[in-house]
């Protein structure tokens, strides 16, 4: 059955990218698998431009050079100076309604996007979420539910990444988030999509595509680590506080910290003691200081509420 699966994963996907590349694509790439098996099935329809974004010497620039050189595509790489990251966070930021940790994330596909020379803007996007990539899906305590993670990224697509491609007149790709993908991938278990390293399913399907071994095995690297704009945008915090919060028992406190603590600390930073989270915020404004507080304590909140019904 799994099998027999894979193969229908197989043609939906090689499909849907060959429906997608009726026109010449570029790619937000940063070498890893999922940026990867989309540009290499790219490449049997339509001609491809590779999009590397990051700071010098930063993981996805060799990720990607690394990559490209295996799969015999051309490479074109965006090496932007610390300062200059910075300043398109600030001007991203000016035209678009996304939090701090959002603003890290996206910096290196605002860039590609700025940067394309091809009308239609493909990237890796979803494969996470559908097939289980962080590692907060890998945790003994986990409570996994890949669909909700998928309907809350495609509730967010058109205002992010949908909304930039268009700022920069141009059209968007999200090859994994095509709900006949995402029909198909829903019919394996959250178990066997994520496996013991994350993205099994995937991993298996980028096999199947004749994908080298080398980037399908290739662990997650989060954009904002692998690019350096989380590096880079760090560097302007200016202001920030630091406060506890107390909850009837240290049981309580670990289910909201596990609920509310990012997938990849940035700009809120927690810690647990006894009964107590200690939370520190930085933000380069006043204005974004008071607005992730907000936002952090909005999500407490709710946490709160749900782990007192459990």
């Amino acid at each position: 059955m799994t099998e027999i699966l894979l193969e229908k994963l197989y043609d939906e996907l090689n499909l849907t990218i060959k429906e997608a590349c009726d026109k010449k694509i570029s790619v937000a790439f940063s070498g890893g698998l999922d940026s990867t098996l989309v540009a290499f099935i790219s490449k049997k329809y339509t001609d491809v431009e590779l999009i590397a974004v990051g700071i010098a010497d930063s993981h996805d620039l060799k990720a990607a050079k690394s990559a490209a050189d295996l799969v015999g595509m051309k490479l074109k790489t965006i090496e932007i100076q610390t300062s200059e990251m910075v300043a398109e966070g600030i001007e991203m930021r000016k035209h678009f309604d996304l939090t701090n940790i959002e603003v890290e994330f996206m910096l290196p596909f605002w860039i590609a996007a700025k940067n394309a020379t091809n009308p239609i803007l493909m990237c890796g996007q979803g494969a996470d979420e559908l097939f289980g990539g962080y590692a907060k899906f890998r945790k003994e305590d986990a409570k996994i539910n890949l669909k909700k993670e998928v309907d809350d990224l495609l509730d967010r697509i058109p205002e992010r990444e949908k909304k930039i491609t268009e700022f920069f007149g141009l059209e968007l790709s999200c090859p994994y988030l095509e709900e006949n993908v995402i029909r198909i991938a829903e019919k394996f278990s959250d178990e066997e999509r994520i496996g013991k390293v994350g993205k099994e399913t995937l991993r298996k399907l980028a096999l199947k595509f004749k994908l080298p071994k080398e980037i399908a095995g290739r662990k997650k690297k989060a954009a904002q680590y692998g690019s350096g704009s989380q590096k880079a945008i760090k560097k302007i915090m200016k202001h920030k506080i630091s406060f506890s919060i107390k909850f009837d028992n240290e049981n309580i406190a670990k289910a909201i910290l596990r609920a509310t603590e990012p997938d990849n600390k940035g700009w809120v930073e927690t810690a647990l003691h006894q009964n107590f989270i200690k939370a520190t915020i930085k933000a380069d404004t006043l204005g974004s200081l008071r607005q992730t507080a907000e936002d952090f304590m909005a999500c407490i909140s709710i946490a709160e509420k749900i782990a007192k019904k459990t």
